[in-house]
């Protein structure tokens, strides 16, 4: 999967949350009023993500209804590989040392990891 921009995960956010498909029309509706995009901005974007496999597109009379093709967990899981890759050298040990040294890790936090691992 390629790597999407923050715009569009901002469309994929709504799709997720509405967990069906949506026209062009609903996605721009749900868009935070900070966002004054243009029906053709989304537009673009939703041809990006169906680019990058992250949505597919259903015509259903006039008009595309959209859904997403990977889920949110799916998503995160790929981001944070990514991220580990990109920043640890893929060193997952080295991603666990830098959140312990510098504090960000409590001690449920690694109780829940040691749980999460022996299941």
């Amino acid at each position: 999967m390629q790597r999407i921009s923050r715009s569009e995960k901002q469309i994929m956010e709504i799709i997720w949350q509405n967990d069906r498909a949506l026209t062009t029309a609903e996605i721009l509706q749900q868009l935070p009023d900070e966002k004054a995009w243009k029906q053709n901005t989304v537009i673009t974007f939703l041809a990006r993500l169906i680019e990058k496999e992250c949505v597919r597109a259903t015509r259903i009379g006039r008009a595309n209804h959209y859904e997403a093709y990977i889920t949110e967990e799916e998503y995160r899981a790929q981001e944070t590989k990514q991220f580990i890759n990109d920043v640890h050298e893929g060193s997952l040990s080295g991603f666990l040392q830098t959140l312990t040294e510098n504090g960000d890790l409590t001690k449920a936090d690694i109780e829940s990891i040691m749980k999460k691992m022996r299941e």
